[in-house]
């Protein structure tokens, strides 16, 4: 069970990752730290870090207005077990 909680986590982030860098536009660069499912699958917790640091809290807002058409992204790209809620947070070592 944990390769595949593993396994779908990253490919969560690298799916998240493509996602916010064809919606965000260039005035800030969004990473994808790091992708958490819950052990059953039915949520995920988004780590994110954004440069500059002033377009965090539009960078949270981007991510959170698109919510919806992530959760159709992942359907189309991805073959993850769930199509989980999906939460974002700022990477907190980094912030």
């Amino acid at each position: 069970m944990k390769d595949r909680l593993e396994t779908a986590n990253q490919i969560l982030r690298d799916a998240v990752a493509t996602f916010l860098a064809r919606e965000a536009g260039p005035q800030s660069l969004i990473t994808v730290t790091r992708a958490q499912f819950s052990s059953d699958f039915s949520h995920a917790t988004v780590y994110l870090s954004v440069l500059p640091r002033e377009k965090e809290a539009a960078a949270l807002g981007l991510a959170t207005r698109t919510r919806d058409e992530l959760k159709d992204y992942l359907k189309k790209h991805t073959k993850l077990p769930r199509s989980p809620f999906i939460m974002f947070k700022m990477e907190p070592s980094l912030a």
